[in-house]
């Protein structure tokens, strides 16, 4: 029989008390959307159910001069309703408007997905567009990792057993263009067949610098940073997309499955960075 433990930290210090004295028995619970299921699932079981969902420090979004910080407790919900998110990380707005329904958007938080390091997370592949750090603490201290470096495989983060993400940050996306879309086999409550996330700056009709994200398409969510070179300082027409388009193919590893298979993933792929370019520019 599974059996639990549960304990509801008052301030982020006892929680990292908490976490340090469990260690690996210890799983963080804030919105649930992930943990119940698991629960459900039986895939977890017999371990301690650390409660944050209250810690007032882990909430909120702040803007400080050129960057945007969210506590890891922001929901999806917050993240639609805010008016720097849409201003100035509007690939990040667009990515929270097709996030599962609204009673999920309403309980998930930005740091759960992020933990729970699906390659397909639909909040993870706008941060990574935007060049998102993200800062996590224990008992000893705090550190920051760039978001790319936090995964290390399908639902597998780089975290130690005491460690819990406090905030993520990233630069304002001022001055740029954006896009992000999710490809699913239905329009709502879909897992991403693909999804990609563009941020550019542009100088004319010159593309200065790109940062593209991938997801669904590799064990852990991808930056196409040879994809990102290619474009950068080109005017983009027909013939620049094309050769983008067939090369960044060659940056990710997707897997056939029962909802497609590799080769309608890669050709999506294509087709998708075209049309995520396109339509940041229009």
């Amino acid at each position: 029989m599974n059996s639990f433990a549960y304990i509801k930290p008052r301030t982020k210090e006892e929680a990292l008390s908490v976490l340090h004295e469990l260690g690996a028995r210890a799983k963080i619970a804030a919105g649930c959307t992930n943990v119940l299921p698991d629960i459900k699932a039986k895939k977890l079981a017999d371990c301690v159910l650390v409660d944050i969902s209250s810690l007032a420090e882990l909430k909120g979004i702040k803007v400080t001069g050129e960057t945007i910080t969210l506590g890891s407790l922001v929901t999806i919900s917050e993240l639609l309703e805010s008016e720097a998110v849409a201003s100035d990380a509007a690939v990040l707005w667009q990515a929270a408007k097709v996030f599962a329904d609204p009673l999920t958007r309403n309980r998930a938080t930005i740091g759960g997905n992020l933990a729970n390091a699906s390659p397909a997370g639909d909040g993870i592949v706008p941060l990574m567009a935007l060049g998102a750090i993200v800062t996590v603490e224990n008992v000893n201290g705090k550190r920051e990792i760039p978001l790319e470096d936090l995964f290390t495989g399908p639902g597998q983060n780089a975290l130690k057993p005491d460690e819990l993400i406090t905030a993520v940050s990233f630069a304002r996306a001022t001055n740029t263009k954006s896009n992000f879309i999710k490809f699913g086999l239905r329009k709502s409550m879909a897992i991403s067949l693909v999804s990609i996330a563009v941020v550019m700056e542009t100088n004319g009709d010159k593309l200065d610098r790109i940062r593209i994200a991938l997801g669904a398409l590799a064990p852990t969510p991808v930056r196409a940073k040879k994809t990102e070179e290619l474009l950068a300082g080109k005017q983009i027409g027909p013939e620049v997309l094309e050769q983008a388009s067939e090369l960044i193919k060659t940056e990710v590893e997707p897997i056939t499955d029962v909802r497609a298979s590799r080769e309608y993933r890669l050709h999506l792929t294509g087709v998708l960075l075209k049309r995520a370019i396109e339509t940041a520019l229009a």
